[in-house]
């Protein structure tokens, strides 16, 4: 016996009588996820600036101590974030399910790297 279905994905009868509450890939669970998370809790995009604004007073803070301009590299990266931020809001209260997706990605990669930045910043000078 097989391990593998020898029948077309597209012609097997339980995919065409999935539910539509179904998630049929990645990408779908990726937009339900971020959709339904803006559309259900409306604070989300103020914990997001406050969690931006710490990130941005943690480099300030730390160049200032430090003495070296070091621990400001992350800032053009939250400012990108800050910008994405901005766009996700426009995109929310326009209704717009893509562009929201897509800026969210933007935002949370741009955090990251930052964030990451951060950490090599404090590796570098410690």
């Amino acid at each position: 016996m097989p391990l593998t279905s020898t029948k077309d994905e597209n012609e097997a009868p339980e995919l065409a009588a999935a539910s539509p509450r179904e998630v049929r890939g990645l990408v779908e669970l990726t937009e339900r996820i971020v959709i339904g998370a803006y559309r259900q809790h409306p604070w989300i995009p103020r914990a997001l600036t406050i969690a931006l604004g710490v990130l941005v007073v943690t480099c300030l803070v730390a160049g200032v101590v430090r003495l070296s301009p070091l621990p400001l590299i992350p800032l053009p990266l939250f400012a990108g974030s800050a910008y994405a931020l901005v766009r996700i809001k426009a995109a929310r209260a326009a209704g717009s399910n893509q562009s929201l997706v897509v800026w969210t990605g933007l935002f949370t990669g741009a955090t990251l790297a930052g964030f990451w930045l951060i950490s090599m910043a404090g590796r570098w000078l410690g």
